[in-house]
C-alpha cells in the first residue's frame, strides 16, 4: 500500500479529531463556567481505548471509532442533551445546581451555542496566525490561461481578459471569481479586452465533485500583501463571515431545487478532500482545517433537532411560550431530525462514491 493511500484516512482522522475536540471543548468550557458538572468528554465512540477521571469527576475518553465525539453533562439521559435522565426528577437541591436540565434557558443556550462558536473562534485564530505570518494574496482578475474544452473557452473568454463583472457584481480580485464559481452554475460575465467591454455567459461544468470555469490567474510576488495582527484578524473575521453566507446561499438553492446536490460531500468526500489538502502541503492542509471548522460550526447551528441549533430552537420556543415543550412533540421532532440527517448522510455518501469511482477510473 502506497503512502498516498495511507495519507487520506490519516489526514481525515486528524481533521475530524481536531475539529471535534474544538467543538466539544466549547460545550465543556461553557458547562464548567456555568457550574454544570460534566460527566464525560469523549473523542470517538464504542470501545474505550484510554480513559482518565479528573479531580472534578469528568471522565476523559478516547474510543475505538474516531468518527466524532461528545460531552455528557450531569442530568442528561444521553450525550445529545436531548432529554433529561428520569432520575433527574428526584435530584436534591445540591444536585440540581450542577444538573444541565435544571439550568436556566440562558445557561442552556450558552452551553449549546458554545460548541459551534468555538469552531468559529478556532478558525479565526488559525487564519489570523496564517495571514499575519504569510500575508494575504490579492490577485487581479486577469486571465493567464484558459483550459481547453472548459466552460470559459466555450463562453469565449481568452488569455489576458480582465473579468470586471459577474452576475451584475463588480469584480476586483480573482478570489471573487472563485466565489461565484462555487455559488452559481450560470455566470453572466463581462470582460475587458483591449479597452472594450464584452459580455458573455458561461455554463459551468463539474469535475471531481466541484464546479469548474476553467480559468487561471498568474500569481507573482507583487500580489502578496503583508498584514499586521489586527489587520489579519479583521480579514479573518470577514473570511469566516463570507464562507458562512456563501454556504447558506448554496444550501438555500439546493433546498429550493435551484442547484444540484451533487457537490455536497459526506464523510468519504471530506476524507478525499482532506487527503488532497494534505498533499498540497502544510499551508493547504491548515486552510482546509479552517474551512471544515467553520463548516462544522455552521451546520451545528442549523435549526434541526439533535443539532445544537435544534436545541436553541427549542429553548427559544420555551422562552416565548413560558413553558417547556411537550416531551412527545420534542421526541417526534428529534426523530424527524435524525431521519433528515440519515437521509443527508445517504445522499452525500452516494455522491462521494460516484465521484470517487469516476476519479479512479477517469
Amino acid at each position: 500500500m502506497s503512502f498516498s493511500w495511507i495519507l487520506y484516512p490519516l489526514s481525515f482522522l486528524i481533521v475530524l479529531s481536531l475539529v471535534v475536540i474544538v467543538h466539544e471543548f466549547g460545550h465543556f468550557w461553557a458547562a464548567r463556567v456555568s457550574g454544570v458538572k460534566v460527566e464525560e468528554f469523549s473523542l470517538g465512540f464504542g470501545k474505550i481505548l484510554w480513559s482518565h477521571q479528573d479531580k472534578k469527576g469528568t471522565v476523559w475518553k478516547v474510543c475505538l471509532i474516531p468518527l466524532g465525539g461528545y460531552v455528557k453533562m450531569f442530568g442528561d439521559a444521553d450525550a445529545a442533551s436531548a432529554t433529561a435522565d428520569e432520575s433527574a426528577k428526584e435530584f436534591t437541591e445540591e444536585e440540581k445546581k450542577v444538573s444541565f436540565p435544571h439550568q436556566s434557558l440562558w445557561k442552556k443556550a450558552f452551553i449549546s451555542v458554545a460548541g459551534p462558536a468555538m469552531n468559529y473562534i478556532f478558525a479565526i485564530i488559525l487564519l489570523t496566525i496564517f495571514l499575519s505570518v504569510f500575508g494575504m494574496i490579492v490577485v487581479p482578475p486577469v486571465v493567464s490561461e484558459v483550459s481547453k474544452g472548459s466552460a470559459a473557452e466555450k463562453a469565449g473568454i481568452m488569455k489576458n481578459d480582465r473579468i470586471i463583472q459577474i452576475n451584475g457584481e463588480e469584480i476586483t480580485e480573482f478570489s471573487q471569481v472563485r466565489r461565484f464559481v462555487q455559488l452559481d452554475s450560470t455566470l453572466n460575465i463581462v470582460v475587458l479586452r483591449n479597452g472594450e467591454k464584452i459580455p458573455m455567459t458561461a455554463y459551468l461544468s463539474s469535475e471531481n465533485g466541484g464546479a469548474m470555469l476553467g480559468v487561471q490567474a498568474l500569481m507573482t510576488q507583487e500580489h502578496f500583501k503583508s498584514l499586521s495582527v489586527p489587520q489579519a484578524f479583521v480579514e479573518s473575521v470577514k473570511e469566516a463571515a463570507e464562507i458562512t453566507v456563501d454556504t447558506l446561499i448554496v444550501l438555500k438553492r439546493i433546498v429550493l431545487g435551484q442547484r444540484s446536490a451533487e457537490d455536497m460531500r459526506g464523510p468519504l468526500g471530506i476524507a478525499e478532500a482532506s487527503g488532497d489538502a494534505a498533499k498540497g502541503g502544510v499551508v493547504s492542509f491548515m486552510l482546509f482545517i479552517i474551512q471544515v471548522s467553520i463548516g462544522i460550526g455552521l451546520v451545528n447551528l442549523l435549526p434541526i433537532p439533535v443539532l445544537d441549533g435544534g436545541h436553541l430552537l427549542f429553548y427559544a420556543i420555551e422562552g416565548i411560550t413560558r413553558r417547556p415543550m411537550n416531551e412527545r412533540i420534542q421526541l417526534v421532532a428529534l426523530n424527524i431530525g435524525v431521519g433528515l440527517l440519515i437521509c443527508l448522510l445517504i445522499l452525500t455518501s452516494w455522491n462521494d462514491i460516484v465521484r470517487i469511482i469516476v476519479r479512479l477510473f477517469h
